[in-house]
């Protein structure tokens, strides 16, 4: 099938192309080594067997048309002739082999055994036809075959399967492969006549193989890039399917850690908590001794339990706490005697020495003083946990730049570098069971972050650690004369009213609530009306001027239907007087509804739970409308 005149020459070039292109396909797969898949490993094979083959049969050409006339050592039953068909047919066979068992590989069909050692049955099988078969055409016949079945089974397996988005990259290949095929039957159809009829060199049945080379080029090419597209876009779809699982990995990640802390949490408050209530049960029942000094002993207990527990439930409320804190100018020294006065008993039972510099001169601090009081009494506790009898533990208060620095050093082990970041972290503590929850130290950088300050550890001078706190300062205040007790609209023909005619509107859903506020209000002197909802509170309050009904409004924010922050709202819109006679109660503020709503409410917000005298100190300062 080798010839001299111009088609011949095209073939030649095509088929030199040919093999080019082979190899420059073997170079595409073998820069994928590190991440190829199976498959692609696969079809790295195949155009490494593809490109043997044309090697072997472009030499073979070549050699045929250099010694035209010496038929001993180029004829087409020499050894060396044979040699080269072997590896041509050969690395055919391999070439389908390897290009359709890599197909099934990625579309996981089913095909014969895939291992890479089966693909020496038809290398073997085609090396052996190269050798047997008396010329190239016969070859070519005996291929079609493999061939064919290969094809049309790899096509088939890259069609698009119900619900599966379509692959440019796949509709390539499926149909040059589809195509190849059918150009293989016709090669079998052309050798078949040219074998029967015989043919003059130049008829149409001998065309197509003297241009076999030319169609198999473009073939190839094709084939090539399609494959090139499957190789990309199944790379871009595994790198998706993998961001996809980190995605859901990072959110399980993040729900466990989140399930975790609630955990943590509810063994905090469990831990807690569970002690007073304890407590209180155990006293609840003396309540109704006859004895008077057993009862007197009881409430006191359950008082004190009480409040215990709400200290416990503030200090939760402060982590992660979105609403600014209460800021009071509160001078240096003043606060910092509170905090040591509480702890003086506490030291001297454990025999610690506790030492305490204050400024030098006095220093005023725009803070919240109950949170700040909580950081430092948080900062005493670790300390004299971790001190021994004979320690000493060191306060020093010192100021510069605008800041106020406190500083409490211990003698006790110290915090490891290794545990400096997350010492702080809610719920992390290195303390064993029951000695500690890790929330004390979590909520002493909340309140100094809410503060605009900062909080760090490290080794104390004497050994231990040191914690040191910085806040900014701020200029003492200036007297202000004490507010007439009338309020802003009381006049000197308008007295304030008697305490015990004030009369206060208690909304809240929870009857026991309720009741409480009200029985503690009338003690007071408060004549007292109670509403169970938002609603029903804007249907006594709609129409009516303050003082008329009611000189103040205590509410919770969190009720059923209208709530809390809907009658704010309702009043801002239609009777926005009302608003400067209303009280906010809620238990919490963290919520972001909450959180919005004391941003832009001018109104006083009080923290569940609460003592009534807090609440009364918020009443008496709302202004008293004119009676007459």
């Amino acid at each position: 099938m080798f010839f001299l005149d111009r088609t011949g020459f095209f073939s030649l070039v095509s088929l030199f192309i040919q093999c080019l292109m082979a190899w420059v396909s073997v170079g595409f797969f073998v820069g994928m080594q590190r991440t190829a898949t199976p498959w692609v490993r696969r079809w790295m094979a195949a155009f490494v067997c593809l490109g043997i083959g044309l090697t072997a049969v472009s030499v073979r050409f070549l050699l045929a048309h250099q010694h035209m006339g010496d038929v001993e050592r180029v004829g087409e039953q020499t050894l060396l002739t044979k040699f080269f068909y072997a590896a041509y047919v050969g690395g055919k066979c391999g070439f389908y082999w390897f290009l359709v068992t890599g197909v099934a590989s990625l579309r996981r069909g089913r095909w014969l055994p895939r291992d890479p050692a089966w693909a020496a049955l038809p290398i073997g099988l085609g090396a052996l036809l190269g050798v047997v078969l008396p010329t190239i055409e016969a070859m070519l016949l005996a291929q079609l075959p493999l061939l064919g079945t290969g094809y049309v089974y790899a096509a088939q397996l890259l069609r698009s399967r119900p619900g599966e988005p379509p692959s440019g990259g796949r509709r390539i290949v499926a149909t040059v492969l589809g195509v190849w095929a059918l150009v293989w039957l016709a090669y079998a159809v052309c050798v078949v006549a040219v074998g029967v009829f015989d043919p003059a060199p130049g008829t149409a049945w001998s065309i197509p193989l003297r241009l076999n080379s030319v169609v198999d080029l473009v073939l190839q090419v094709v084939l090539a890039t399609g494959l090139v597209v499957v190789v990309l876009q199944e790379a871009w779809r595994t790198a998706n399917e993998a961001q996809n699982e980190r995605d859901r990995l990072r959110e399980q990640v993040q729900k466990d850690e989140q399930m975790r802390a609630f955990s943590g949490l509810v063994s905090t408050v469990a831990h807690e908590i569970n002690n007073p209530l304890t407590a209180i049960l155990g006293y609840a029942e003396d309540l109704g001794c006859a004895d008077p000094q057993v009862r007197a002993t009881a409430a006191k207990v359950v008082q004190e339990q009480a409040e215990r527990c709400r200290g416990i439930v503030h200090r939760l409320s402060l982590l992660g706490r979105r609403v600014p804190p209460p800021r009071q100018v509160t001078p240096v020294g003043e606060l910092l005697s509170r905090v040591v006065r509480g702890f003086q008993p506490q030291f001297a039972r454990a025999g610690v020495h506790l030492v305490t510099t204050g400024p030098d001169t006095p220093v005023w601090f725009d803070v919240d003083p109950t949170g700040v009081e909580q950081m430092l009494t948080n900062l005493l506790a670790n300390a004299l946990q971790v001190s021994s009898t004979g320690h000493t533990v060191r306060l020093a208060v010192t100021t510069a730049s605008g800041m106020v620095q406190f500083e409490v050093a211990d003698q006790g082990p110290g915090v490891p570098p290794r545990h400096r970041q997350r010492i702080f972290e809610p719920f992390w503590t290195t303390k064993g069971d029951g000695q500690g929850t890790g929330i004390g130290l979590a909520v002493a950088r909340s309140l100094v972050t809410a503060h605009g300050g900062s909080i760090e550890v490290g080794d104390a001078p004497l050994g231990g650690a040191v914690f040191r706190v910085r806040l900014p300062t701020c200029a003492m205040p200036t007297p202000t004369p004490w507010p007439d007790a009338r309020g802003p609209h009381a006049t000197a023909q308008n007295p304030p009213a008697p305490q015990g005619s004030r009369r206060l509107l208690v909304v809240d859903d929870e009857a026991v609530v309720r009741a409480t506020l009200v029985r503690q209000a009338t003690q007071a002197g408060w004549q007292c009306r109670e509403a169970e909802s938002g609603e029903a509170a804007l249907a006594l309050l709609a129409g009516r001027a303050p003082g008329a009904d009611f000189d103040a409004v205590v509410c919770d924010l969190r009720m059923p239907g209208l709530g809390g922050i809907g009658l704010h709202d309702r009043l801002q819109q239609s009777a926005p007087h009302w608003l400067e006679h209303m009280v906010f109660v809620t238990g919490d503020l963290g919520s972001p509804e909450a959180a919005e709503f004391a941003g832009r409410c001018r109104a006083p917000i009080l923290t569940k739970p609460f003592g009534f005298g807090e609440l009364q100190q918020r009443l008496p300062a709302l202004p008293v409308p004119a009676v007459g």
